[in-house]
């Protein structure tokens, strides 16, 4: 990424180039030979300063919207930004209108990384087009058995015949300069064969110690339209993720959710594997959406919980990241007598508290709102920012109003949003950010000082 200069800075070079001190003024026609004296262009006047920034001296954030304000101003670069969360990030909807809405003002700079395959009924991104052939297995982090290797996308796909293939092509058309692939070695593991638009361009032996995970990069001519992985022998290959990434400037959203997953889940993936994953993709944001499996288990320790959830902060903050938790959306559990109401069309009433035994009504789990709290209390040491995804609900009983709407923005199980949920609040959500970055960035006034970035290899 190109750094910002201070204004000072630039004024010196034009100068230097020039031939004139700062501040002066070059001789008018008139003192170089009697000529008439033509209009003199006078210096531009300074800037104002700028306003002190929440986000002052936060390298995180500071680099994220630095690197942003260089997309906008023409000086090029990627911003890498990575969700993971529960099944409202696995859904897909939300991720969707929140890649759209960065790629939309910043350009798009490809698909990103993502689960190899199709890990999960219902897996879908709106960008990309994904095939399957042969047989393969898929290992899901929440509650599969555990294999080495698990990493951030929290699926491990594993091939089971010669042949098998899995395919990825973005649906825009624009095709992609450079893919990854994350493979797990195993004893025993087979080789991999991987293609280009139907040209093999690797073949990978995965056999190795039991979990160790490699990056391969993969380079192409240009404006590629679909990688695909193809087990070359009956031996097992397993893959952790992909990604499709484009030479250009613009934004990059990975993202990755697990069907029923805590924050906890993350501490069944390889830490190596994470770790080799994040120094690849060296995301510039990560956005941790979990919170609502938790908040709906009365039964949860809430000291053990705090502690887990800032170690898992710890975890993908491979500094300097800026770090965004989203709290989770409100939400309705079914007290037990209503399963005995013969009535399946039947509209119960909705409570803040639970009722007492026999009542059938929908209420709000108490756990849920102890687990948004203490998600906001961490925000205070710094360590992250909270958004409160709950807020944009209409106070009590929220997801039950929304699911009663003429529109729904909620669904019956008063726990997941609708399409239309989802996408009024990823436009909420991106434009709250939006705000912050323009409260940095703060467009003609002196510019905020340039953080030091490393450069991304590949990216």
């Amino acid at each position: 990424m190109r750094r910002l200069f201070p204004l000072g800075l630039l004024l010196a070079v034009v100068a230097a180039c020039s031939g004139a001190p700062v501040g002066s003024t070059a001789p008018s026609p008139a003192s170089r030979g009697g000529l008439p004296a033509a209009t003199v262009r006078s210096a531009p006047p300074a800037l104002p300063p700028r306003a002190p920034s929440p986000y002052d001296g936060n390298a995180g954030f500071e680099r994220l919207f630095q690197r942003l304000a260089a997309i906008e101003a023409g000086h090029g670069g990627t911003v890498d930004i990575l969700q993971l969360g529960d099944s409202h990030t696995a859904g897909g909807v939300f991720t969707t209108r929140l890649r759209d809405a960065f790629q939309e003002r910043f350009g798009s700079a490809g698909p990103g990384y993502m689960p190899a395959g199709k890990p999960y009924i219902g897996s879908r991104r709106a960008d990309v087009a994904v095939t399957q052939e042969g047989k393969w297995q898929y290992f899901n982090s929440l509650n599969d058995p555990s294999p080495p290797g698990w990493g951030i996308t929290g699926f491990l796909a594993r091939s089971h015949s010669r042949g098998a293939a899995i395919s990825v092509t973005p649906k825009d058309g624009l095709g992609f300069d450079i893919a990854g692939v994350t493979v797990v070695r195993q004893p025993g593991g087979g080789d991999l064969l991987v293609l280009i638009d139907d040209r093999v361009v690797r073949q990978v032996s995965t056999q190795g110690p039991a979990g160790s995970a490699q990056w391969i990069t993969l380079p192409t001519a240009g404006q590629a339209q679909q990688l695909k992985l193809v087990a070359a022998d009956a031996r097992p290959v397993d893959i952790a993720g992909w990604s499709l990434d484009r030479a250009r400037p613009g934004v990059v959203m990975d993202s990755a959710g697990v069907v029923g997953a805590r924050v906890t889940t993350m501490d069944r993936w390889n830490p190596d594997t994470v770790a080799l994953e994040l120094a690849q993709r060296k995301p510039d944001l990560v956005i941790l959406a979990y919170g609502t499996n938790e908040g709906f288990d009365p039964a949860l320790d809430l000291a053990a919980y705090q502690e887990r959830f800032r170690a898992a902060v710890r975890r993908v903050n491979a500094g300097p990241v800026a770090v965004i938790v989203l709290g989770p959306l409100d939400g309705q559990a079914e007290a037990a007598a209503c399963k005995r109401v013969a009535d399946k069309d039947a509209v119960f009433p909705c409570q803040e508290a639970p009722p007492p035994p026999g009542r059938c009504a929908w209420y709000t789990p108490p756990t849920l709102g102890r687990v948004r709290a203490l998600q906001a209390q961490g925000a205070r040491k710094g360590d992250y920012v909270f958004w409160d995804w709950a807020q944009l609900m209409p106070g009590a009983c929220g997801m039950d109003r929304w699911v009663r709407q003429p529109v729904p923005l909620a669904r019956p199980d008063h726990v997941h949003l609708t399409p239309e949920g989802y996408t009024l609040t990823a436009n909420a959500f991106f434009a709250w950010l939006m705000d912050q970055y323009q409260g940095y960035i703060q467009p003609g006034a002196t510019p905020p000082q340039p953080v030091a970035t490393a450069a991304v290899p590949g990216r």
